[in-house]
């Protein structure tokens, strides 16, 4: 079984240990050393050159190293005839649900008061923040989404959830569609952006819907950068009717040197980290996809072309 790989972020070495475990005959041959082209089947993939994907005659799966596939449907030569899969790994959805819950805990704890304060030497005392003050809602309410929320509704914090379709979940007020997201950013003080970046989606976060939010909101994005119009954000965080934001995506990666948010005092910045694939962890789906393919059924988690995740 050959898998070509093809990703700068990721180690090729790793993922060729953790998958020979689990199927000993891999042979994983990493981009652009492809070599005898008909030998593809799988494509395990994160950021592919565009057209990397053609010309592959036997390619019967593009796999995501990721939770994202945007980066493999924005190419507009992908083989459209083969399925692709988005990677569902529960270490990877636990780092996104880590992450959600340090960045509401620092602007529910004023960290960045804290912050501020010591580098004065003050010995500053806030008031805890109530947490009436500290609503959250969560946009996006697949794997990674409603984990989040499950998790931050277990420290007693007020949850709601959006997604474009109806969705029910015990303890948590959901919302849909264009009226249900304008209800819950009118009534969010913590905003978390775990969405899936489709033609829908991108920059849904603007000048006219993070203006829904009350006076004094946070905003924390672990989706992707394109989710946000950078500009609008500043404008309404110098404006004070935002108060800062918890970024870990951008853009334009990695962020430039000029960029405003790196110096802005209300802006925590994170170099895309929120969730990393660990190729141990992770081989499993991958594996298993692998298998299903050779045995002629779907792979698991695969994407619907025309919703886009």
């Amino acid at each position: 079984m050959t898998i070509l790989f093809i990703s700068e972020s990721d180690n090729p070495d790793e993922w060729r240990r953790a998958l020979q475990k689990l199927i000993p005959n891999i042979d994983l041959r990493v981009w652009p050393n492809v070599g005898k082209r008909s030998d593809v089947h799988t494509a395990l993939v994160w950021k592919a050159p565009y057209g990397a994907l053609t010309n592959l005659p036997n390619l019967s799966l593009i796999q995501s190293l990721g939770a994202g596939i945007d980066h493999i449907f924005n190419d507009p030569q992908r083989p459209k005839d083969v399925p692709v899969a988005r990677l569902v790994d529960p270490e990877l959805t636990r780092q996104m649900v880590e992450y959600s819950v340090l960045a509401v805990l620092s602007r529910h704890r004023r960290i960045d008061e804290l912050r501020r304060a010591a580098a004065d030497h003050l010995w500053h005392v806030p008031q805890p923040t109530p947490f009436e003050d500290s609503r959250i809602g969560v946009l996006g309410l697949g794997e990674i989404g409603l984990s989040i929320a499950q998790k931050l509704k277990s420290f007693q914090f007020l949850v709601a959830g959006w997604s474009r379709n109806l969705k029910e979940v015990e303890g948590i007020t959901c919302y849909h569609g264009a009226t249900g997201l304008k209800n819950i950013l009118h009534s969010t003080d913590i905003l978390i952006c775990a969405l899936p970046l489709t033609p829908i989606t991108k920059g849904i976060l603007n000048k006219d819907t993070l203006a829904l939010l009350p006076k004094g909101a946070y905003l924390v994005n672990l989706a992707r950068g394109e989710h946000v119009v950078e500009p609008d954000l500043l404008q309404l965080i110098e404006e004070e009717h935002i108060s800062g934001a918890f970024l870990d995506v951008f853009q334009t990666e990695p962020l430039p040197e000029s960029h405003p948010f790196w110096k802005h005092p209300s802006i925590t910045v994170t170099p895309h980290l929120a969730g990393l694939t660990i190729a141990d962890s992770a081989a499993n789906q991958v594996a298993e996809n692998i298998e299903r393919i050779a045995m002629g059924k779907s792979p698991l988690n695969q994407v619907d072309p025309a919703q886009g995740y």
